[in-house]
């Protein structure tokens, strides 16, 4: 979300969002739902109520046939016929979350079939990703003859046919983006696939391991009805598409809406060890579990292992049977997570100073051989939050070719601005918002002039900071539970389903006060006539320092309920103040 205000100290607009009034009626009526969300259906492109209500009321029954992915019926049958004959299979997983969950979803689902599975996740600060060349060698010592990948190998062509020339058959589930030659693998899985007719692409890595799994259930039951025992498994293993899908930034449409929005239930009463603990050591609240309760709970315990360098604990708390050690396993996440927390703190505020003297308008571009290059990404993208401008970090701690992160804004491709300047970088990859990439040293000062030039260029053409789209304005005496119960049906909400933003005119400051141990967060009491609201600003304490009691203001949030004590009110989280 925006910060409060944007340090660019660019202006930025307030856009409503204005759906056709016709068609917001009839879904409103049709439906039987507040008006709001109606409007709020329309906005999303919902407009036909048979659309409408699969959105209101996802069902599993709605989940495609895994067999319409291209090369599932050969993945499904080697995998089957590998647990039939009790050949070593091992899971080739990723260190990230989309990867970890994957990769505990079918461990986890070749042990309930009877298979002793083994799993193997490079450590991306010292191999890299995906099949890396310790990777296959320690495949090869383990004497596997299956391997089946979660989240990654789609590009691996050199290290897929390596192992396939010794004997072993690859099966690949990803999701990235393949390349015009695919890996010489036994089945490659990924919806993305130029010849592959599944109709929904935007399946997490867990997702298409999910389909995997189901295709294979499905097989060894021979055609007919799961077992009880089988339908409960794969129920509860939504938990783990829910955790990989909403960490991964997925479009929470489609099939992916079903897979979360039962997953989400699944996760705070799950049976797996792993979870169980993540989620008492995160204290999540099951009444109310939900998709930020793994964006900004379960999965930076788990992403913090891995930037620091530990991997191997999310790993092995993911595909932990014994309740005792996944609580261990646990504890140790939370204490690695609050040592990331504090060095992430520690580096964005040594680089406070620097921003504050650069040039308003440029591309952040900035190298220090020292910065821990797990860390990368989230400073940068703290940066992109305080001065609304790409930024881009460096760090060659471990060697040359140095690892660097961008982070960017809305209208100008991460991806694609590395692409114009790759005879500068090794390597690189990612998305429009976030990228990564490896530079030699060298090279450093010339990328940076290039990026630095096509930001120029691009401003040149025009760019100014997108609006903030809001939903529309509320008093603050609408703000009911009952909204809040109404709203709550369009949930789970994140990629391609934002969560609603609305606007509140002549609202009056009461009280404004910093909030936080280091008083980093704003909190504030607002009044309109005789309603009252508390609102919270996240890492906008400075603000507290302007604003006085009295002051009229207008104010977009997001409206939350907040529960303490045993009582619920709704509260506001802010968007953006003026």
């Amino acid at each position: 979300m925006p910060t409060l205000p944007s340090q660019s100290g660019a202006p930025v607009l307030w856009r409503a969002t204005e759906p056709d009034r016709t068609t917001v009626a009839r879904l409103s009526g049709e439906l039987g739902c507040d008006p709001l969300v109606a409007r709020m259906l329309a906005r999303r492109g919902l407009e036909d109520l048979a659309a409408a209500r699969d959105f209101l009321e996802p069902s599993v029954d709605d989940l495609l046939d895994p067999f319409g992915l291209a090369d599932m019926e050969r993945a499904a049958a080697r995998v089957s016929a590998a647990v039939a004959d009790r050949q070593p299979v091992l899971v080739y997983g990723d260190a990230d979350v989309d990867g970890l969950a994957g990769t505990a979803l079918l461990s986890h689902f070749l042990r309930f079939l009877g298979a002793e599975p083994t799993v193997y996740v490079p450590n991306r600060a010292y191999e890299g990703y995906s099949f890396t060349d310790t990777g296959v060698d320690e495949i090869l010592a383990r004497g596997a003859k299956v391997v089946i990948s979660v989240d990654n190998g789609v590009s691996s062509v050199d290290a897929i046919a390596r192992l396939q020339a010794a004997g072993v058959d690859v099966i690949v589930t990803d999701h990235h983006l393949p390349p015009d030659v695919l890996p010489p693998a036994h089945a490659v899985v990924n919806p993305r696939r130029v010849d592959c007719g599944y109709p929904f692409k935007g399946l997490a890595g867990v997702g298409v391991a999910f389909k995997l799994a189901c295709a294979v259930a499905s097989r060894l039951g021979e055609g007919k009805r799961r077992s009880p025992e089988m339908s409960r498994f794969l129920g509860e293993a939504m938990g783990w598409v829910a955790l990989g899908t909403v960490s991964d930034m997925m479009p929470l449409r489609g099939e992916n809406r079903i897979l979360v929005k039962r997953g989400l239930r699944a996760i705070p009463l799950s049976s797996h060890a792993g979870l169980r603990a993540l989620c008492e050591v995160a204290g999540v609240d099951e009444r109310d579990f939900g998709a930020e309760d793994i964006a900004f709970r379960i999965a930076p315990r788990l992403n913090a292992a891995t930037r620091l360098g530990r991997h191997d604990i999310s790993l092995e708390l993911v595909t932990a049977d014994d309740p005792a050690r996944a609580q261990s396993l646990a504890q140790q996440l939370d204490t690695l997570n609050r040592q990331r927390q504090a060095q992430d703190r520690a580096m964005f505020e040594g680089l406070e100073p620097v921003l504050a003297a650069g040039d308003p308008d440029d591309l952040v571009v900035l190298r220090d051989d020292g910065w821990n290059t797990g860390l990368l990404g989230l400073v940068a993208s703290r940066i992109v939050q305080q001065v609304g401008r790409p930024a881009v970090l460096v760090s060659g701690l471990q060697g040359d070719p140095a690892k660097g992160s961008m982070r960017s804004v809305d209208g100008f491709n991460a991806h694609e601005a590395l692409a114009a300047c790759s005879e500068h970088i090794v390597q690189h990859g990612g998305h429009a918002k976030a990228a990564g990439f490896m530079v030699e040293l060298s090279r450093f000062d010339a990328l940076a002039g290039a990026l630095r030039e096509r930001w120029a260029e691009h401003r040149r053409r025009g760019w100014k900071p997108p609006p903030i789209d809001y939903e529309g304005e509320l008093p603050l005496a609408s703000l009911t539970l009952k909204l809040m119960d109404d709203l709550g049906r369009l949930a789970p909400f994140g990629e391609q389903n934002p969560a609603p933003v609305l606007g509140a005119r002549h609202v009056t400051v009461l009280e404004a006060r910093r909030m936080g141990g280091d008083g980093r967060h704003l909190t504030l009491q607002l009044g309109q006539g005789p309603e009252q609201r508390r609102a919270v600003s996240f890492g906008s304490g400075d603000l507290a320092d302007r604003l006085r009691p009295g002051q009229l203001v207008d104010v977009l949030f997001v409206p939350k309920v907040n529960r303490f004590r045993g009582r619920a009110s709704v509260e506001l989280e802010l968007v953006d103040l003026r």
